[in-house]
């Protein structure tokens, strides 16, 4: 049977983030919850995009030419998890320049659990942006549940489990049951029905 996917993107460019331990976490519980199941790491630090520009859609560019390994990486997958810090009340500028990239079905029509980071007692604000507008063109579906990990740097940190971090670790793991399990059968009606050629901007 084919290992099922799961794309964690840690939008993150920060050394040693809060972000990436929280997606090095995710992964974890991933490979706790089934053998079947393969998370890939993507990290804005490492990939070190570019800017979008007008370029990406130049199949003979440099911006395309860097592209297509990340594209083709991403395509194999079945679902995310996007790991998104709150940086003064916004999502990060870099991880909304990934979604722009995402143009040719990379996130089409497949589900994602949406994770937002804060040092401090915020986070809900790059839910908002992202729901709002993160999807549009790139067709990433966002599951209704999403987690918000406030005062993060104290979460998952000590070597005995606090009461929050039981109740924060079973949150999570029912969120990326519904996220597996939901791309496990989107993944035949996508096959059957997408036709980003046809309709390639979300209205």
């Amino acid at each position: 049977m084919q290992k099922i996917k799961i794309g964690i993107i840690i939008g993150s460019i920060r050394e040693n983030s809060q972000s990436g331990r929280i997606g090095d976490y995710v992964a974890e519980l991933l490979h706790q919850m089934s053998d079947g199941i393969e998370p890939m790491i993507f990290s804005l630090r490492d990939i070190e995009l570019p800017f979008w520009t007008e370029d990406k859609w130049k199949a003979d560019s440099e911006m395309s030419a860097f592209w297509k390994p990340h594209s083709q990486a991403l395509k194999a997958c079945h679902g995310f998890v996007v790991i998104a810090p709150e940086w003064a009340g916004m999502a990060p500028p870099h991880l909304k320049n990934f979604l722009l990239m995402c143009d040719k079905g990379e996130l089409a029509h497949k589900p994602a659990q949406l994770i937002a980071v804060s040092t401090g007692m915020g986070g809900a604000y790059p839910i908002a942006e992202l729901r709002m507008s993160g999807y549009k063109n790139n067709f990433l579906w966002w599951l209704p549940d999403h987690v918000i990990l406030r005062q993060v740097a104290g979460l998952f940190a000590s070597e005995k489990p606090t009461e929050l971090d039981t109740a924060l670790t079973d949150r999570l793991l029912y969120g990326l049951a519904f996220l597996v399990e939901t791309a496990k059968v989107v993944a035949p009606v996508r096959e059957k029905l997408q036709n980003i050629t046809l309709y390639k901007n979300g209205m």
